[in-house]
């Protein structure tokens, strides 16, 4: 079997409000597709970065610069197809929209090799566990907003939510504490700050949060650097009770080393879409668990459309140390008619898809009525 085409197009539905996570915004839910054909006539789908509206930079990576190097190929030749796209970017660059490229097509090679296997992802991992306790993650809105969005999602039986705040600090406390007062102190509570204060505001804030039972903040620290991003969130970490979490925005494993050793965060967020795909989360997991540190994904699914969720899922399921997953809060509008089969939340839990590969597929007009030509210009 042959790699015969390589190609990345964006699915998406513009949406009537924005939906923001701190600092950003994206007024589209959808993502870059990629899809991996093969001379015998199966693919594999993948999606690459947090949204569609990357696509005129993240798209011709794939189209121009990665597919050439794939066509002919054995698919099934994961880790050596990676090294080749991985040290292809050396000259030009090993951060940000080429390692979102690579990501994409690291998935759909291994919904590929699950489709040529006849078995789902997390099996061929190793799977660790068959459904996963999922949280809800809702938009940065105001306290009189979130509240009743949050007592609906504990209504439709999620048991944990996470927060985002960056609004100001009244208004951050008021949220958190706002919700708390509404749910109850049964339902786990994460913050999201998105690096929205300095770190004497995240210490002051941070303690807020302890009192409010929240189980961990995550990425509080405004940080421009590597070091400055280890150095501070340490100093806050020697200050407070509540585990930090962080590393969503990392590239590779290679940018995770330095974060292990002086146990920077009690919970690690690798992103399949982004940090090199389902092989380098998987990595990045692997190396959290040899320090005893939990790993909890990061998914950008409220802004994706749902192939980088079942990535995440399936990387989930095949980790001892990951006992959550982010579950789309939006994901009526980009669901709709996209996927033949999403995937479903049940009494608070997310459970592994039953077909090969990521267990999901496109539907057969998804391109047609979903295409986001606009952005593939």
């Amino acid at each position: 079997m042959k790699i015969t085409n390589v190609r990345a197009f964006p699915l998406g539905v513009k949406l009537d409000q924005p939906l923001r996570w701190g600092a950003m915004e994206v007024n589209v839910k959808g993502g870059i597709i990629v899809q991996v054909s093969t001379d015998e006539g199966l693919y594999g789908i993948g999606e690459a970065g947090f949204s569609a509206e990357y696509f005129s930079t993240v798209g011709p990576i794939i189209n121009e610069r990665l597919a050439p190097l794939l066509i002919g190929e054995d698919p099934t030749q994961i880790a050596m197809l990676w090294e080749r796209m991985f040290s292809a970017t050396h000259m030009w660059g090993r951060r940000g929209i080429e390692t979102y490229a690579l990501s994409g097509v690291d998935i759909a090679l291994w919904d590929l090799f699950g489709k040529i296997t006849n078995q789902p992802i997390y099996k061929l991992l190793g799977a660790a566990k068959t459904k996963v306790r999922a949280y809800f993650a809702p938009s940065l809105k105001g306290p009189e907003e979130i509240v009743p969005e949050c007592v609906k999602a504990v209504e439709d039986g999620y048991t944990a939510l996470k927060l985002r705040v960056g609004l100001g600090l009244e208004t951050d406390e008021a949220i958190v504490s706002g919700v708390r007062k509404a749910v109850g102190d049964k339902v786990d509570l994460m913050v999201d700050a998105n690096m929205a204060y300095d770190r004497r505001t995240a210490l002051r804030m941070a303690r807020v949060f302890e009192e409010l039972g929240v189980v961990w903040l995550e990425e509080p620290i405004r940080s421009r650097s590597l070091s400055q991003y280890i150095h501070e969130h340490r100093w806050l970490s020697e200050r407070v009770n509540m585990q930090l979490s962080g590393g969503e925005s990392m590239l590779s494993r290679y940018e995770y080393i330095d974060l292990l050793e002086p146990r920077v965060f009690d919970v690690l967020q690798p992103d399949c879409v982004s940090v090199g795909g389902i092989s380098e989360a998987k990595r990045v997991a692997d190396m959290a668990s040899a320090w005893n540190i939990t790993c909890v994904p990061h998914i950008a699914c409220s802004s994706g459309m749902g192939v980088g969720l079942a990535a995440g899922l399936h990387l989930i399921l095949s980790c001892p140390n990951a006992p959550l997953i982010e579950y789309d809060a939006y994901g009526g509008p980009g669901w709709e008619g996209m996927l033949k089969e999403p995937i479903l939340l049940k009494d608070g839990y997310v459970s592994a898809p039953e077909g090969p590969g990521l267990g999901i597929e496109l539907a057969a007009d998804a391109e047609e009525r979903y295409r986001l030509y606009e952005l593939a210009r």
